[in-house]
């Protein structure tokens, strides 16, 4: 499957990763427990866990909700070969599964948003279909949304109600975090003229 993935534009992967999250809910009850995050299995060596975690989901709604996630940023349509952005997904799903186990305050993780939201900053700052003030304008956005889950006036209670749990903000947090490294090192590259590609 991943040569298939790397064969197509790299506005054709998220797509690709909708038919995967979306394929995973369907196997949710056989699947859920082999692949989600569970700070026990991991302790005992099931670290296939700290990956798997970021591609399954509580139910459909959850599922819907971040494969809609991945429609938009088909539609960002950003630059860059796919083993690149797919590259990414692995390395912030390792973080953010790291920051989950230092934290030690969350014994099971499941979904695709935190690393979404690295994905969105990165989509917006490669992107082949905006302009540049709205390249801007779409990272300032995601970035206030992270300033605001992190806020005490945040409250999460109809997306915990829709999709059948805790929002778990940290993870957008580190996801996002993420995401805007990369945005540096990219600008930094540009400016002192270093060879790099996305």
């Amino acid at each position: 499957m991943l040569a298939l993935l790397l064969r197509f534009s790299i506005s054709i992967w998220p797509l690709v990763f909708v038919a995967l999250v979306l394929g995973l809910v369907a196997l949710n009850p056989w699947l859920k427990p082999w692949l989600r995050f569970d700070e026990g299995a991991i302790s005992q060596g099931e670290y296939w866990r700290l990956f798997s975690a970021h591609f399954v989901h509580l139910g459909w709604v959850h599922g819907l909700l971040n494969g809609a996630g991945f429609v938009l940023l088909a539609l960002i349509y950003p630059a860059g070969k796919a083993v690149y952005w797919c590259l990414f997904y692995l390395v912030s799903s390792l973080f953010i599964s790291a920051y989950i186990l230092v934290d030690g305050e969350t014994y099971y993780y499941v979904g695709a948003s935190g690393v979404l939201h690295g994905l969105f900053i990165l989509a917006a700052y490669f992107s082949r279909a905006l302009d540049l003030w709205r390249r801007y304008a779409l990272m300032a956005i995601i970035v206030a949304k992270l300033f605001w889950e992190q806020s005490p006036y945040y409250q999460d209670t109809g997306v915990s109600e829709a999709i059948g749990g805790m929002v778990y903000v940290d993870a957008h947090l580190i996801g996002g975090l993420c995401g805007l490294l990369v945005v540096i090192i990219f600008l930094i590259k540009n400016r002192l003229k270093f060879p790099m590609y996305p």
